[in-house]
């Protein structure tokens, strides 16, 4: 596995990704500021296995649906690949149908 190495360079690719993550309420935002850490941990040298941007993006929105189950993610469904989400959110239905409603 081969990782990102420099702090700057994880920044960059990470503030990137979140160009197709868009702001919006405050759940959405809160969605942005998980994604931003957990995924510089996983680029990051400590990371205990290498885990993609959508296995991330999973992850921040189960965080998120903690304090509002209701909610899902506004993303772009063009840069995330939909196949890689639906492996992660495989085993979670509420997680899963956010990810499988339309996207705008």
């Amino acid at each position: 596995m081969e990782y990102i190495k420099t702090l700057n360079e994880m920044r960059k690719k990470v503030k990137e990704e979140l160009n197709h993550i868009p702001r919006r309420d405050f759940d959405q935002n809160m969605l942005r500021q998980m994604y931003w850490g957990m995924r510089l941990q996983s680029l990051g040298k400590r990371a205990d296995r290498e885990t993609s941007k959508e296995e991330v993006l999973v992850k921040a929105l189960r965080l998120a649906k903690q304090d509002n189950p209701a909610f899902c993610p506004k993303y772009d469904d063009q840069f995330f690949d939909t196949t890689k989400i639906s492996e992660a959110a495989k085993d979670d239905p509420s997680i899963l149908a956010c990810f499988l409603k339309k996207k705008d």
